[in-house]
């Protein structure tokens, strides 16, 4: 090691009167002239300081006079600790001479090395250094007999550091020409904060200006107190690049800038997803007078989209050839809920704002212990239940249909093909997509645990414990949201489909063992890569905004090709101004759209606040003016393809074929239980597609996506030579 020595400087986060330590260690084994000896020294057999060797030498008659110096590199001039690190032993002197040079001249004392047989520090005393190689340790073998060790001394101190900026935010995000701008930070010092200033300037005007932020709570800035400081900056006209930076002062007159943040002020506001999620359970439009409410709600506070719970369990709220009528349908046996609000909502005479109406299902809980009537799909098909590893299949009061079994996948995409045909919707949203969150292991419906086994080549039940037996159960999920998404786009190809994830617990930094992916099986960070939705509608209910923050990022982060609307928990927020907080921070890291779960519990935790301060608020922090949702660009403007198809033989269901295109891995799917494949993301043009099954010759079909968006069916069975299959055009 050099003789710049071991310089390790920490961060230590102890609140506010925290400061860096800077910890410099001078070993035996460093560098001259980090370390220099004179004399007579021999090398240790024994471990010191960190595991390395150590030197010594003896103070008998005859010995030779020896010295050993160590000279640290302080980076800052200062007050240091100065510490020896030794091994103790009984053959020890009881008395070393040490001089130590600092600024302040030369102190002389002594070190007593003998002891327990123990590596050891022993404070030596506070000494001011000078920035550089001026000081030093010398310690020589001229005190009490014994041996004397020469390992290492370390040279410690806490120094001020400058006040850190993080964390920059504004709002709006991307203001128009009457907004004023919100512009926070978090600032955090260890010797606390002075001030804090932001300066802007604008072209081509050419303004130029500095004001005080605040952390008072009155400013943008969050709570009074919780190191978010924030200013307004004035509204300027349209196409004015305004450039701004925060510039913090600590109490030691320390002080540092950020960098410089900009935006362009816009003619109009950017185009976004404004949602509320609204259930069936409750209020929202299951009767004439409160559709009208709901509808009516959202476009005075400038909310462009409903997303509305047309089945919560194996029921309907609208007309369905498949599932029988929610009984808590409250305006007459002839009211359509899906389609009267609907009527409302695409009315757009006199001037009316349209709004997008998403379809809310739940997918895999399938009731609650009501009693059932004669159709529901568990007294039709109580092959389809989902249990555990005991045989339970009621976990937490729900109970759930397994997606291990092609008849339910099957069933659930037959649910939304016949609304999706039959009503106007603009959304698909697929909730309790996902195994379930109750105890125990989960997914034991004895045709998936026989499919499983088949495929993986192993018998009995799995273990929990099992990896393939995780992947198996993720891979069903997955499986059923990519047919979903492909069976629903060759209906209506600009039909938006979005999944309402969950983010349970921390993991936003390693999702690989978050409980959404290894509890519950929803992969959402791999449906947004693979393109398997349109959105990822996230669930982000937390309380924490660390928490909420993580989520929002991870999934911002993963959403490349495809975008995220992240959600928040109203309902959990003790303030109002809380839930205005989270979503301006989702909109300043560019979400495609905001969600707000739920209409009717918007203020339940809020500690008094009215649903009509709720929308006060939002509409004059988040939503001042009406904004329609952005275009789709991958469904507008689309550069990719799709094969999807069924493989057969002698025209049985083959499950779990591989389906290779062009012969490279990244391509290749499976089919599911039914025998449906579906590969997307392919560039237009012409494909080998290769199907292969263990016992039976492989299929090898040359197929064309003729344009991008197209959808092309390539049907295939083992035992036939023809192949059957048909191309279905995007609009």
């Amino acid at each position: 090691m050099s003789f710049s020595t071991r310089l390790l400087c920490a961060l230590l986060l102890l609140g506010a009167a925290s400061a860096s330590a800077i910890d410099i260690v001078v070993d035996n084994d460093d560098l001259a002239p980090g370390y220099v000896e004179t004399g007579d020294w021999t090398t240790s057999v024994s471990p010191g300081y960190n595991d390395t060797t150590y030197r010594f030498t003896s103070a008998f008659p005859g010995d030779v006079a020896s010295t050993a110096t160590w000279t640290p590199n302080i980076p800052v001039a200062g007050a240091y600790d100065v510490i020896a690190i030794f091994r103790r032993s009984t053959n020890r002197t009881v008395s070393a001479p040490l001089t130590i040079v600092h600024a302040g001249g030369t102190t002389n004392t002594t070190l007593d090395q003998s002891g327990s047989n123990l590596v050891v520090q022993v404070p030596i005393g506070t000494f001011n250094f000078d920035a550089g190689t001026s000081g030093s340790v010398t310690m020589a073998n001229s005190g009490a007999a014994g041996s004397y060790i020469a390992d290492a001394f370390l040279f410690s101190t806490d120094v001020d550091d400058p006040p850190e900026i993080t964390a920059l935010a504004r709002n709006p995000a991307a203001p128009i020409f009457t907004d004023t701008v919100e512009v926070s930070a978090t600032v955090t010092d260890d010797a606390g904060v002075a001030s804090v200033q932001v300066s802007y300037s604008a072209a081509p005007s050419g303004t130029n200006a500095t004001v005080p932020a605040y952390d008072d709570g009155l400013h943008g800035d969050g709570a009074a107190g919780d190191n978010v400081f924030g200013a307004t900056i004035p509204a300027f006209p349209q196409n004015e690049l305004v450039t701004y930076f925060f510039t913090a002062t600590d109490t030691a007159t320390q002080a540092t800038s950020s960098a410089n943040e900009s935006y362009t002020v816009n003619a109009t506001a950017s185009n976004e997803f404004r949602a509320v999620w609204a259930d069936s359970w409750n209020s929202s439009f299951l009767n004439a007078s409160q559709a009208q409410d709901l509808v009516d709600t959202c476009r005075a506070n400038n909310i462009n989209t409903i997303i509305i719970e047309v089945r919560k369990i194996g029921d309907a709220c609208y007309n369905s050839a498949l599932e029988p009528r929610a009984t808590n349908i409250s305006g007459g046996p002839s009211f359509d809920p899906l389609g009267h609000l609907i009527s409302l909502a695409h009315d757009t005479s006199g001037g009316k704002k349209y709004l997008q109406i998403h379809a809310w299902f739940v997918m895999h809980r399938i009731s609650r212990g009501e009693a059932l009537d004669p159709q529901h799909v568990l007294v039709q098909h109580p092959e389809y239940i989902m249990s555990d590893e005991l045989g339970n299949t009621t976990g937490g009061g729900s109970i759930f249909i397994d997606p291990g079994h092609p008849g339910t996948v099957d069933h659930n995409v037959a649910v939304i093909v016949d609304c999706l045909q039959n009503y106007d919707i603009d959304g698909i949203n697929l909730d309790y997509i996902r195994y379930p969150e109750a105890a125990g292991e989960w997914g034991y419906n004895p045709v998936s645990v026989a499919r499983f086994n088949a495929f993986y080549n192993k018998s009995g039940q799995p273990s929990g414990a099992d990896p393939d037996w995780d992947a198996w159960r993720r891979s069903n999920v997955t499986n059923e949201v990519k047919k979903i998404y492909i069976k629903t786009k060759m209906i209506k190809p600009a039909t938006l489909l979005t999944a309402d994830t969950i983010q349970w617990g921390s993991s936003y930094s390693n999702f690989a063992t978050s409980e959404a992916y290894r509890s519950v099986f929803q992969d959402w960070v791999g449906w947004l890569q693979e393109g398997v939705i349109d959105y990822n509608a996230l669930m982000n209910y937390a309380t924490s905004n660390t928490r909420y923050q993580g989520w929002t990022d991870l999934s911002l982060a993963s959403d490349d090709v495809r975008g995220s609307i992240i959600g928040i928990g109203a309902y959990l927020q003790t303030t109002v101004q809380n839930s205005m907080d989270q979503l301006l921070y989702a909109r300043a890291q560019g979400a495609a759209g905001l969600n707000i779960y739920d209409w009717g519990s918007e203020v339940n935790a809020a500690g008094g606040a009215t649903r009509e301060q709720f929308y006060a608020a939002l509409k004059t922090q988040v939503f001042p003016t009406w904004v329609d949702p952005p275009a789709t660009s991958w469904i507008e403007t689309p550069t990719k393809g799709i094969f999807e198809g069924n493989v057969t033989a002698s025209g049985v269901p083959v499950d779990h074929a591989l389906v290779t295109i062009d012969g490279a891995v990244a391509t290749a799917v499976r089919t599911d239980g039914s025998g449906w494949y579906g590969a997307l993301e392919l560039a237009p043009g012409m494909h080998e597609l290769r199907f292969s099954k263990p016992g039976y010759t492989d299929k090898v079909v040359n197929a064309e996506i003729p344009a991008a968006g197209n959808i092309i069916t390539v049907n295939v069975d083992f035992n036939d030579t023809g192949v059957h299959g048909w191309m279905l055009m995007s609009d």
